[in-house]
């Protein structure tokens, strides 16, 4: 099955100028400084965010080859972390995943497992148009052992690993608690690449060293975070990254690409939360290893 990131942007760019109206005295900035003015920063430095939840959920899986539908338990920590300067902003995200499902005389069947952690600095090349230099680095793994198409993974095994150097734009608006805050990031670059493993083996061996893989990349990231009442509130997370093997305009499918979505909506410490999680890579599997949960949690 195919997939297209263009829709996917088009969406989470109009978003990024929809999004505005829902909060009060919303200000789209940039820490760059433009001319003799600067823009109006936020009043804090540092953004943290961290939920981590536990709950039942109803979801479907075909990282082992076939679909699988069932009630599972599933534990999940989204985690955002900012640091807006000057000059050096710093962003960081950590998304992790397990997920079991129990059935009558059975062992315990492993459904969802992800680890995914970012760390991305970024300093200002231009400031009209505020175009910033950015170079992100991300880790992907499980946790637990598993399989992908009958093939065995455990921990680190394998290990996706890229590091890209980028250019691109990044807005955002950083408001105080009770007011709609987020953040759209974007750009195009080059990134190098390393499928780590030990025991799993490689699906296809496109270029020929897996270990180490180069080719363009794109990014498009938004994270939104709005408090619809002092009980009641919002959140939305998704990214989308493309990053091309050998020739991309040749051979399209041998490029990986991955859509993550992270989104919520909480009373309190209850919540109702929907995760999306889309990975296309030859070097894992022929076919898209897709993970999705709509489930109730509860937050601690």
């Amino acid at each position: 099955m195919k997939f297209y990131l263009l829709p996917i942007f088009l969406v989470i760019l109009f978003l990024g100028n929809t999004i505005p109206i829902f909060g009060n005295g919303f200000a789209q900035n940039d820490s760059i400084k433009i001319g003799n003015t600067e823009t109006v920063k936020p009043e804090k430095k540092v953004h943290f965010h961290i939920r981590p939840s536990l709950g039942l959920t109803y979801g479907q899986s075909n990282t082992n080859g076939t679909k699988v539908s069932n009630l599972q338990w599933l534990g999940t920590v989204n985690s955002d972390f900012d640091y807006i300067g000057s000059k050096l902003d710093l962003s960081s995200s950590l998304f992790m995943q397990y997920g079991q499902s129990k059935m009558h005389e059975q062992p315990p069947l492993k459904l969802q497992d992800a680890f995914i952690w970012a760390i991305t600095p970024s300093l200002p090349i231009l400031h009209k148009p505020a175009i910033r230099l950015f170079l992100e680095t991300t880790a992907e793994t499980n946790f637990g052992k598993g399989t992908i198409d009958n093939k065995p993974t455990s921990f680190l095994d394998p290990l996706f690993l890229y590091q890209t150097l980028f250019i691109g734009q990044k807005h955002y608006s950083k408001q105080k608690e009770n007011n709609a805050n987020w953040e759209l990031t974007y750009g195009l670059g080059y990134a190098f690449q390393q499928t780590l493993n030990k025991n799993f083996e490689v699906q296809q061996n496109i270029t020929g060293n897996p270990n180490f893989e180069s080719g363009f990349s794109g990014i498009i990231e938004y994270n939104f975070n709005y408090p619809i009442t002092q009980s009641i509130s919002f959140v939305f997370y998704g990214k989308a990254v493309a990053l091309s093997r050998e020739n991309i305009f040749t051979n399209l499918e041998a490029s990986r690409r991955t859509i993550l979505v992270r989104s919520g909506i909480f009373y309190k410490k209850i919540g109702l939360e929907y995760n999306y999680h889309l990975v296309h890579d030859p070097n894992l599997s022929a076919s898209n290893l897709v993970d999705q949960s709509l489930m109730f949690t509860l937050s601690f």
